[in-house]
């Protein structure tokens, strides 16, 4: 039931969700809305029958369209656990409610894990997330820790925008726009668990990032952001992906991105926070980011993992690589990004550092030239 300046209608599927998940909630039930008025309010209400008590009454804005969209504002983070990232939770529904900002992006692995106890550790993390994803979208990609009973938890219980001439990507990858930015979800685990994936990603990456990269839409739709699991560059000392000299995903993805110019690579899984500067096949392009000529990538893994006991050891020990701009790791240092574009040519990142809810880096980028990268 829903109820605004300008009424919608709702069209509602359900199904059995049975896979990895014997003891949690098993009936999914997805609601399409149509005839959305951008720049409207909209308040609903959730009801299952009369034996369940309806869900409290929660309002969304839909978004604006081109026309007067700046700024605008998201907050991307990854890696929160149900124990792990309970410091992050909070201020995740502060931001939610604060009218601000129009998203929350979560780069990977939820609950850890959302299979856990037979499927009822997913159900936990999903109450507990309630209070913020019922008032702005709450969108995703998969991450390792979502990989178990091919990735059953992650498409059962989130609803992605899907790609119709894609039918085999199950929502494990999308686009799409958001007044003046264009956001791609990758899925960086084919590369390690679906490698009969890959073809298919690329295919969607090439065809999607040529038509957002046009002259013609880039006018209309300037910024492009791509977002996945694991980052192709990091200074952690933990062997993984990022940290060795042969990443499988910045192999596979790194000029794609690079190719149809890509503002920003948002990342996450290492437990740490850390900005890079613009950086293509290990060669530092410039070191500030005034017309960046290759993308910029943030690590924002900080929301708080379940792994030892929350502390999240992914040390920063060693030396920085030379496209590391600022870095920063402690035990039980929980965070999150906001991303906010300015206007067509100026965005800036802050990284917020939750306990006392203040910035800990915060930058401006300036790009006068949207178009794909070339020179290196």
């Amino acid at each position: 039931q829903l109820s605004g300046i300008c009424r919608t209608s709702a069209s509602v599927e359900s199904w059995h969700f049975t896979e990895g998940n014997p003891d949690g909630v098993q009936w999914v039930n997805r609601a399409r809305l149509t005839d959305l008025m951008p720049g409207t309010n909209y308040s609903y209400q959730v009801f299952a029958g009369q034996q369940f008590t309806p869900s409290a009454v929660y309002a969304f804005s839909v978004p604006r369209l081109l026309e007067g969209a700046y700024p605008m504002q998201v907050i991307m983070f990854g890696d929160m656990g149900k124990n792990g990232g309970s410091a992050t939770l909070p201020r995740l529904k502060e931001e939610a409610r604060s009218g601000k900002n129009t998203a929350l992006i979560h780069v990977g692995d939820f609950a850890y894990d959302l299979h856990d106890d037979g499927g009822q550790r997913g159900d936990e993390f999903m109450r507990r997330l309630e209070d913020a994803a019922a008032h702005i979208p709450y969108m995703t990609c998969p991450g390792n820790h979502e990989i178990p009973f091919n990735f059953s938890h992650y498409r059962n219980r989130f609803t992605m925008p899907t790609q119709d001439d894609m039918p085999n990507n199950n929502q494990l990858w999308w686009s799409l726009d958001i007044g003046p930015v264009h956001f791609v979800s990758y899925d960086t685990e084919v590369y390690f668990a679906r490698q009969d994936l890959i073809q298919d990603q690329l295919d969607f990456l090439n065809k999607d990032l040529a038509l957002a990269s046009n002259p013609e839409q880039r006018k209309k739709v300037p910024w492009i952001v791509v977002f996945g699991h694991r980052p192709m560059y990091c200074s952690n000392i933990d062997n993984n992906d990022c940290s060795t000299p042969s990443s499988k995903v910045r192999a596979g993805l790194e000029s794609v991105f690079y190719q149809y110019g890509v503002d920003f690579i948002i990342q996450g899984h290492e437990h740490s926070y850390e900005r890079l500067w613009p950086v293509f096949n290990e060669t530092v392009t410039q070191r500030n980011y005034v017309n960046p000529k290759a993308p910029v990538h943030m690590i924002s893994g900080q929301a708080g993992c379940n792994e030892d006991s929350g502390i999240c050891i992914n040390p920063m020990l060693g030396k920085k690589g030379d496209w590391s701009a600022f870095r920063s790791w402690l035990p039980l240092q929980y965070g999150y990004g906001r991303l906010a574009f300015l206007n067509a040519t100026h965005a800036q990142w802050t990284q917020m550092y939750d306990i006392i809810n203040t910035a800990e880096d915060t930058v401006i980028i300036e790009q006068h030239n949207h178009a794909p990268f070339s020179g290196l």
